[in-house]
């Protein structure tokens, strides 16, 4: 499966960023100071389906930013992350299950929706 289109990256971003605007973002739904945080990198394959940019989640800046020193900083400590707020697989899900009863679909298919969750992360 190919990568999105510039235009479909850019749409779910700003689709990520109104999700977060209106339910608050990861982990503890906070609206204000987040950053959409691509989980597995921009580029990352899984089972040769492209995920990076699709799998992305709003992430409370001082749980993402690399120069913030917070003991579940994301970017630093992913396990550590997962076993105190949950699974970014999880919390991802949690997402589009929203976004999904909102909107009627998401717009990936339910191929890189498996591949995503077949990640450990």
């Amino acid at each position: 499966m190919s990568e999105p289109t510039a235009a479909q990256e850019k749409a779910w971003l700003n689709r990520i960023t109104r999700y977060a605007e209106e339910h608050g973002a990861f982990p503890k739904g906070d609206t204000y100071g987040f950053d959409r945080h691509h989980v597995v990198g921009r580029t990352r394959k899984e089972n040769k389906i492209h995920i990076g940019k699709w799998f992305v989640l709003p992430i409370m800046k001082k749980y993402h930013d690399v120069n913030s020193n917070n003991p579940f900083n994301v970017t630093h400590w992913r396990r550590r992350y997962g076993i105190e707020f949950g699974w970014q697989t999880d919390q991802f899900a949690a997402m589009c299950a929203v976004i999904k009863s909102e909107d009627g679909s998401l717009p990936f298919s339910l191929e890189v929706y498996h591949a995503i969750q077949s990640t450990r992360y």
